[in-house]
């Protein structure tokens, strides 16, 4: 029987998510199947691994969209120059945290529509200037954080950009410590069509340039920015936030709020969704309650470092955050797991939740829900060094559904409470237990995780027997960081190489194993692609041609 081709697309998708590689083998099958994948594979990301593979993909594959450089420390130009010589229509260029910035004036697509070069080392003016030349139909810019400190960016350069970036949506500005009012003024002036403005680290920006901002930008959706407040006398006016009425994301981390401030934008009645408030100073729980009492219908908060909030606190506050997906109380030392069980109870439509570094667990007799099953898909409750078995089980069968949990550095637990947990949370993908120092063993895994495909246990107790019940219970790992697990040898990693077959990467940081393991597990299991060896191996020029031909890499790192 004939499986339609929408079908085989789905396939073809599902499989470029696990691996690219695979692709390029599927499309040699037929001309249908070369189609198929054509219309699959849209992005190529470019390492020192996939570099010989280069040209052949880029005969093979006609449709790419999107190239990112990742891992690469070749020469950048002569990439670009073999990228625009096949003729590739491209709509996204990413060069983030190379060593220098390269010419664009390589005949690279002219209709390119995305271009990111954050934290790359070598940014000067005239590369500013040139991205506007070269890139006249950008809608989504980033130059943020040059690795120049302090950044060679100024005014001049940003009014040159803006002046030939007319069709720019988005753009992240931050960290050009330089540049001062007159970069956003020309930004807001000449890019009408600006949907978001990202500044943070500006120390030259003032609030009336920000008002300007917000009263010029019309279709300005969302805006993130930090230290506001902090300059002697600066403050905004009544109408400051009043005719920016699409503004539906304000992000205003680290910035020193008055309760006068939250006013103005809570009597703005805006459509806002998203608000970050990350360890703001001043920050009082009567403007932050008027605030909210404003917004019922936000869908993102983070209150990160509110160290003033209190379970009673969070009590008042639930009733008006009904409608939340993302909430972020992490750092608020006073919360315990009272405003946990309570916040699960009220936000009913929660997927991820943030509380870490609180007082989770201090509780002998916190709040437990009868049968409200949660939604939560992601739960980071690291950093909570009171938080014990009992409780971490009382929120696991109130999470049954959690894809993402993260208890690393709770020293408390114990691995009683995490197989607990594992029974409890079969749809489990990814599980960071780095750092319990509670955790001993696991010799009781006595059942499968059919689902959990990244594992993280930094500095734990785990040794060789223990990897080899992880070996048999966790077939789909795809990732296992054992940085620090000093009682892990080459033998329980090659049991674990030789049974997770589809394991891609694993960090081996202080682990004692032996320094001819490596070509083993690369020829042992081929999905290998990274492998973090101990920080006192030294890998020869040969290994690593060898580690390559299979496509593999050895790195210092995490990976």
């Amino acid at each position: 029987m004939d499986i339609p081709e929408e079908c085989w697309e789905l396939i073809f998708r599902f499989i470029d998510q696990d691996d690219h590689r695979f692709l390029e083998s599927l499309s040699l099958v037929s001309t249908s199947f070369l189609s198929i994948a054509n219309r699959v594979r849209s992005t190529f990301t470019i390492t020192d691994r996939t570099l010989p593979f280069l040209h052949r993909h880029l005969l093979r594959f006609h449709n790419l969209k999107r190239v990112r450089f990742h891992d690469f420390h070749g020469d950048i130009n002569s990439i670009l120059l073999q990228i625009s010589l096949s003729c590739l229509d491209l709509e996204s260029l990413d060069i983030s945290g190379m060593q220098c910035f390269p010419d664009l004036k390589t005949k690279m697509s002219s209709s390119m529509k995305e271009f990111s070069c954050s934290g790359v080392l070598e940014l000067r003016e005239n590369d500013i200037v040139s991205i506007g030349v070269c890139f006249p139909s950008l809608q989504k810019l980033d130059i943020s954080y040059p690795e120049s400190l302090p950044s060679p960016v100024f005014d001049s350069a940003i009014i040159s950009l803006s002046s030939n970036l007319k069709s720019l949506l988005k753009i992240d500005v931050s960290g050009n410590n330089l540049i001062t009012d007159k970069s956003l003024v020309s930004l807001s002036q000449n890019c009408v069509l600006l949907r978001e403005i990202i500044f943070r680290d500006c120390d030259f920006v003032s609030s009336r340039c920000i008002e300007f901002v917000l009263s010029n930008s019309r279709c300005l959706e969302s805006l993130a920015i930090n230290g506001v407040g902090w300059r002697p006398r600066e403050s905004f006016s009544k109408d400051a936030f009043l005719l920016c009425r699409c503004l539906s994301e304000l992000d205003l981390s680290d910035s020193f709020l008055s309760d006068e401030l939250l006013r103005l934008i809570a009597d703005a009645e805006l459509p806002l969704k998203k608000l970050v408030l990350s360890n703001c100073q001043c920050l009082t729980f009567d403007g932050v309650l008027y605030l909210l009492t404003k917004y019922q219908t936000l869908v993102h908060l983070n209150l990160e470092g509110s160290s003033f909030l209190s379970d009673e606190m969070i009590l008042d506050l639930v009733v008006f955050l009904g409608r939340l997906t993302f909430v972020n109380f992490s750092f608020c030392a006073k919360l315990t797991g009272v405003s946990f069980f309570n916040i699960v109870e009220r936000c009913v439509s929660l997927q991820c939740m943030r509380m870490e570094g609180t007082n989770f667990g201090v509780e002998d007799d916190s709040k437990e829900l009868g049968v409200v099953k949660s939604r939560i898909k992601s739960l980071y409750i690291s950093g909570n060094h009171n938080l014990r078995d009992e409780c971490l089980l009382k929120i696991s069968r109130h999470c049954p559904f959690a894809e993402t949990l993260a208890v690393d550095h709770c020293p408390a637990i114990t691995g009683d409470g995490v197989l607990e947990v594992l029974r409890n949370s079969g749809e489990l993908t990814s599980l960071d237990i780095s750092g319990c120092s509670g955790i001993k063993c696991v010799d009781a895994l006595d059942f499968e995780l059919p689902k959990l495909e990244t594992l993280r246990a930094c500095g734990t107790w785990i040794d060789d027997q223990a990897l080899g019940l992880i070996s048999k219970r966790c077939p789909r790992l795809l990732r296992l960081d054992l940085k620090g697990c000093l009682n892990v040898t080459s033998r329980g990693v090659k049991e674990v190489v030789q049974s997770c077959t589809r394991l891609r990467e694993i960090n081996l940081s202080n682990c004692e194993v032996d320094d001819g393991i490596f070509i083993w597990m690369v020829c042992a299991n081929p999905s290998l692609r990274k492998i973090v060896p101990p920080c006192c191996f030294s890998p020869t020029k040969e290994l690593h041609k060898f580690l390559l031909r299979h496509g593999c890499v050895i790195c210092q790192g995490i990976p």
